[in-house]
């Protein structure tokens, strides 16, 4: 009993002996990340923003404990930063970041090059590079790329084998460990006794040897990251580039809401489909050239709904549609008020055609554009195809308001015929169907495309204002 209490009692001096040695470095590092940027005045602040952001990258992961080069060195006593890659794995460090943040005409870029010590890590030898023209945005999409580039899967390794079923393994409450019992990637179970903040004490079923690497499912989830980040740069595009810079303090929605039920239906009486052109310099749009296409789509539209009727009668019905002599037929009648009572609905979308070649000429995005898909939903209830024209896919939106308006056309025509219930039901569906496309489109403005891409195009050549001048610029890169 005696020689019992004894072997006890030298178990936990053991234990608490290897707990000391473990906790004596309870600061490791898995990465460093270098900046070499060239520290302009203008680079300076973004360069700094953008590395704390991948830092907090791998944070948030959990999974790598990062570390810039000036911590690593001031905690190992390394001369110098360049001393880093030939003597970080002495330390244990498994990944070496190299970031760069540089900008060529109004483009900013920045460029990650991951180079792996060993084989412990799931990063690749290989460089990407982010851009954009807004510049908060690139710290964003920085960090994007690394939590990308993280698996749902969390790695850890033996560090001490106190007993036949105890270990010590290097993951802990950083990495969001906690004390309950876990189930590997192998099936067995792990059940964490005591957890501290980068090392655990847990029990294991078989028997593993120091080194030995573990796999769990991660406590935290990528896509939740990915997706939370994504939602902050397209909240940065909308705001960065909506409408409202053209208007010098005006408000965009409330121009484009009086522009739309109010200019436009006026400009189209006197100029049909040209009027739409004109009404956007409502909002403050100061190019000189419509989208032609539109305006003839749109003038001949309302041709057809003015004219229609009148040539079916071989000119012999009357005009206006509230008149109904005895050349008129019910059906035309129907028709004719049909035609007539859909006009404001052609002035609307050729408004819609003219409003999305505008926005993406001058690389700006609609109003309300930080809930476009509840948007575009809403626009789409109330104008056949306006969802789309919204989200700047014009040939889908004709497609859809020309289907619902030849549909009506049909059910007005045919109302006492034999189709007079299949119509109204394959309308039905038809709009369905558009009231799902306008929320699951992708927009098509290339402003909102560019800022939102991952990685850099291969060259980039362009011109934009310098101080007082033009600046002619290109850019060509290639990773090996």
């Amino acid at each position: 009993m005696r020689n019992a209490f004894l072997m006890v009692c030298m178990l936990s001096v053991y234990v608490m002996l290897c707990m000391n040695v473990v906790y004596a470095d309870d600061m490791p590092v898995d990465v460093i990340i270098i900046n070499s940027s060239i520290q302009t005045p203008m680079i300076q602040a973004l360069s700094s923003i953008t590395q704390n952001a991948v830092k907090e990258a791998f944070v948030e992961c959990r999974q790598l404990v990062p570390a810039d080069a000036e911590s690593f060195v001031g905690m190992t006593g390394i001369q110098s930063p360049d001393d880093i890659a030939g003597r970080a794995h002495l330390y244990g460090v498994s990944l070496l970041l190299y970031m760069r943040v540089f900008m060529v005409g109004p483009v900013y870029y920045c460029e990650l090059s991951f180079k792996p010590l060993d084989d412990t890590v799931t990063f690749n030898n290989e460089t990407v590079m982010v851009q954009g023209t807004i510049a908060k945005n690139i710290p964003l999409k920085a960090k994007r790329e690394i939590i990308k580039r993280h698996q749902n899967v969390l790695h850890f390794s033996i560090k001490t084998k106190v007993d036949a079923r105890t270990y010590i393994v290097n993951a802990g409450q950083w990495h969001g460990l906690t004390e309950k019992t876990y189930t590997l990637l192998n099936g067995q179970r792990c059940t964490v006794n005591v957890v501290r903040r980068y090392t655990s004490i847990v029990q294991l079923d078989g028997d593993y040897s120091t080194g030995d690497t573990l796999a769990m499912n991660s406590p935290v989830c990528k896509n939740d990251l990915f997706e939370s980040v994504t939602a902050k740069i397209h909240e940065n595009i909308a705001f960065e580039r909506s409408g409202k810079e053209l208007l010098k303090g005006d408000s965009d929605s409330k121009r484009a809401i009086e522009g739309c039920c109010v200019v436009n239906p006026f400009g189209n009486i006197l100029l049909p489909g040209y009027g739409a052109f004109l009404a956007t310099h409502y909002l403050g749009f100061t190019h000189t050239e419509p989208r032609w296409q539109g305006v003839y789509i749109g003038a001949g539209a309302v041709i057809v709904q003015l004219g229609l009727v009148p040539a079916l009668g071989k000119g012999k019905v009357n005009f206006f549609p509230w008149i109904q002599d005895r050349n008129k037929t019910d059906a035309q009648y129907r028709l004719h008020v049909y035609l007539w009572a859909t006009l404001p609905v052609t002035y609307t979308v050729a408004f819609f055609d003219q409003l999305s070649y505008a926005y993406e000429k001058h690389r700006y995005l609609p109003p309300f554009f930080a809930n476009k898909d509840i948007t575009a939903v809403l626009v789409s209830a109330i104008v056949p195809g306006g969802g789309l024209f919204y989200k700047g896919n014009r040939l889908w939106g004709y497609g859809y308001w020309l289907s619902e308006f030849t549909l009506g056309g049909l059910l007005a025509y045919t109302w006492q015929g034999s189709n007079r219930r299949a119509l109204p039901g394959i309308l039905a569906g038809v709009k369905l169907v558009e009231l799902i496309h306008a929320w699951i489109a992708i927009p098509a403005y290339t402003v909102d495309t560019y800022e939102l891409s991952h990685n850099t195009t291969p060259i980039n050549v362009g011109m934009s204002s310098f101080g007082s001048e033009l600046c002619f610029y290109t850019y060509f890169s290639k990773n090996y």
